[in-house]
Order: structure tokens, then sequence, then C-alpha cells
């Protein structure tokens, strides 16, 4: 327990600071009334099917995109404010070791992410049921794997911030969440002969899907979509969503792991 206790006091501090913070209050403002723009009748065609399609396909992505964006926005102040403010180096005066700050760090994250998916996946339920009298079972799922690709990325960003500046701790991890977000595009590229004209391009197309995290797989949208013409397609197999999700985790961990070796290593 002695371990564990610095942690969550760090990660309540986070949590408690960001909350507190104007940036993610005007991210969240913004969010609301995008998910709520997306979600209008108005955006949808003229069928009841297609308005329900529109529906779910543009609150998913909203809460997708606003998701990443906060947890970016939010997630590079962690290490480099930290550092910059120098308001790190009383907290590990204290009897608290680096990686304890640093889990305590990705803890908080986590929990900030929680907030924004969970008030944002509630509006979108009452809104969705308001509009078609009905729930979707799927959509918890489909919330559940947007927090998840959520708290991967919050770990590469913090193995950034590690050793990044704050800028370049946001233009990576865009660039990243961006890329890992069209795993699937640079697979076919990789495989396509007529996309890749030499090896060196195929080589490094293939390398760019191999290690970064495929959040594509984990983007439940499609499968929701497609399948709302069946009365009956109401449940996602649970390896079209446990596999994706097992898979990616990894690389939250590995994450994770490279960071807490480069913090105890770098001079702050």
């Amino acid at each position: 327990m002695s371990n564990v206790r610095p942690i969550f006091l760090i990660a309540g501090n986070t949590i408690t600071g960001i909350l507190r913070g104007v940036v993610l209050n005007v991210l969240m403002a913004l969010a609301l009334v995008m998910i709520l723009a997306a979600m209008s009748p108005s955006a949808g065609g003229d069928s009841p099917m297609q308005i329900r399609k529109t529906l779910v396909d543009s609150a998913l992505a909203g809460i997708t995109v606003l998701g990443a964006m906060i947890a970016i926005l939010t997630g590079f102040t962690m290490i480099p404010g930290e550092i910059e403010s120098r308001t790190i180096y009383p907290v590990l005066s204290k009897p608290v070791r680096r990686w304890q700050f640093l889990i305590g760090k990705f803890v908080g994250a986590v929990g900030i992410n929680a907030i924004v998916v969970g008030l944002l996946s509630l509006i979108f339920f009452v809104y969705y049921y308001y509009m078609q009298h009905s729930f979707d079972g799927r959509l918890p799922i489909a919330c559940f794997m947007i927090f998840s690709m959520l708290v991967i990325l919050s770990a590469i960003i913090i193995f950034l911030s590690t050793f990044m500046s704050w800028i370049g701790t946001i233009i990576v991890s865009m660039i990243i969440w961006l890329t890992a977000s069209y795993s699937q595009f640079f697979y076919d590229l990789a495989a396509n002969d007529h996309a890749a004209k030499n090896e060196i391009s195929k080589a490094a197309f293939q390398i760019v899907q191999k290690i970064l995290p495929n959040f594509q797989s984990m983007d439940m949208r499609d499968i929701i979509v497609n399948n709302m013409t069946s009365a009956s397609a109401r449940s996602i197999e649970p390896m079209q969503w446990l596999l994706p999700l097992g898979i990616n985790c990894i690389y939250g961990i590995i994450a994770l792991a490279l960071a807490i070796l480069i913090f105890n290593y770098r001079e702050v």
C-alpha cells in the first residue's frame, strides 16, 4: 500500500489540476457543441434508417476526434509542464519514486479520459434514446473502445513527454494518432504492388503499419453502421473487439515501460 498511495495522490492532483484548468473546460464546451450539432436530425438523410446511421457515425466519430484532441492537449503538460514550472522538484524531493510519479500521471490521464468519454457518451446515449425510442446495446462497447484507444494514446503521450518538449510532444502525438487511425490504409499501400513501386517504399509502408498501434481496428463504427439493416444484428462478436483491444494494449504497456526507463535516468 505504501507504493500505491503516492500514485493515487499524484493522479488525484493531476485530475484536479486539469479539471480546474481553462483548456479542458473550453475543449469540453466545444466538444458538446460539435457533438450535438453532428447529432442534429437535419444532419442525416430523409429515411429513418439513414438518420440513425448518420447519428451513430457522427456521434462516435465526434467522441473519438474530440477525445483524442483533449487527451493530447491536456496530456502534453503532465511532464514537460511540471519540469518547466519546476513543480516536479518538491514532489520528487518527497519519498516518491520516479516510476510512481510517472504512473500517477498516467492514472490521472486515464481518469480524465474516463470523464471526457463518459460525459460525451452519456449525452449521446440519452439523445439516441430520445430520437430512436430504443437503444443499441453495441454503442457502450464502441464507446469503451474509444476510451481504451485514448488510454493507449495517453501512454504514448507520456512516453514522448519524457524526452521531448511540449511542442514536440503535441506534434508527434498528433502524427501518431492520425497515422494509427488509418493503419489499414498503410497496410493496403504496403500490400498493393501498384502503390509500392519499389522495395524501399513498400518496406517503409510496412514498417509504419507494424510499429504503430492500429487504432482503426478499435473503431466499431463500421461494424455497427453496416449491420443496421439487419434487425437481428444487435451484438458485436467478442473477438471483434477483444482481439484488437489486447493487441493494442501491448503498445501502451511498452510505451509506459520505456517511459519509466527513460525518466529514471533523465536529469530533471
